[in-house]
């Protein structure tokens, strides 16, 4: 096993969560040797290894000394050395990663053994770590000790990671494309059958075949938006289930994918002459009411395309 450092990338709902998962059941790790996180705009170095925090005990309050997420799962990993321990960080993007690694960066360097290359002297994070000799305040990473991360792609304007960072881990791309199963058959618990009415105009497609081809138009540089890819979006954007009622299903197509074009993709689009929605559409409060009036809210130009467009083989 090589993952060690690893960041999985992509477009909103590619599932890049859903293959740590499938990553760790196949690696049959265990539960405990888990640890899980997802990164935000106010997390903190303090948040990510420990710190002091107010707790009551016996009716007072006192301030003890809370482990955090790494320093638990370095702590784990020392424990038993022969066991992997991962760390998930979810949403990497959205954390200023530079300042909640702090001194923590320079440990990410590993030698042909695994181990950190560059230790560093940390009396906080030691004195967790019960392996650690009481006279010696060094810490490095073990071999068996991992980093999986995930990156939205569209995200990553929140908080910029550096080159040196991003040089300290292997990257994999995860597509837009539906996912497959072990066996290589389609993952079709969520392709939902979707009935969707612009006026006079009725589409019925699937959930699949949708958001394919309305990814296609927005990349599209010659018929489409021309927009870069980091406006897709994956087939989990909606966590969409056969089992629903088709009026939900309309409801999170109407209340979360249609909110997300209009904030996102149409104002990426701003300034293009095709569109993605009616031109007579000016704002968010119009896109809505025309959507409660199944009057047409989508372009010409994007339902011609959409009927006309044939998917590669091999898609769906």
């Amino acid at each position: 096993m090589s993952t060690l450092q690893l960041i999985y990338y992509g477009a909103p709902g590619t599932g890049k969560s859903y293959v740590v998962d499938k990553k760790l059941k196949e690696l049959k790790i265990e539960e405990n040797q888990i640890f899980r996180v997802t990164f935000h705009p106010e997390y903190t170095y303090s948040d990510f290894t420990g710190q002091l925090l107010p707790v009551v005990k016996d009716d007072e309050i006192t301030y003890d000394y809370q482990r955090g997420i790494f320093t638990n799962a370095l702590r784990q990993a020392y424990n038993d050395l022969s066991k992997p321990v991962f760390l998930i960080i979810e949403e990497m993007s959205r954390g200023n990663v530079a300042a909640i690694f702090g001194d923590i960066f320079q440990l990410l360097d590993r030698n042909d053994k695994n181990v950190s290359r560059y230790p560093i002297r940390n009396s906080v994070i030691a004195k967790e770590i019960p392996q650690i000799d009481d006279n010696n305040d060094v810490v490095k990473l073990p071999a068996n000790f991992n980093i999986l991360g995930t990156v939205n792609t569209s995200d990553q304007n929140v908080f910029v990671m550096d080159t040196a960072f991003k040089r300290r881990f292997d990257w994999r791309y995860i597509s837009t494309d539906p996912v497959r199963n072990k066996d290589g058959t389609l993952f079709e618990e969520d392709n939902v059958l979707l009935k969707l009415k612009y006026g006079s105009r009725e589409v019925e497609t699937n959930w699949h075949e949708f958001y394919m081809k309305l990814n296609s138009f927005i990349t599209d540089r010659r018929h489409g938006l021309g927009l870069s890819e980091d406006k897709q979006i994956g087939q989990f954007f909606i966590q969409f289930s056969k089992k629903m009622p088709q009026e939900i299903i309309e409801d999170k197509i109407k209340n979360k994918l249609i909110q997300y074009l209009w904030d996102d993709v149409e104002s990426a689009s701003y300034g293009t002459t095709v569109k993605l929605f009616n031109e007579e559409i000016t704002n968010y409060s119009d896109l809505y009411r025309a959507m409660e009036k199944e009057k047409q809210f989508f372009s010409d130009t994007f339902l011609t395309y959409f009927e006309a467009l044939e998917l590669p083989d091999g898609v769906l």
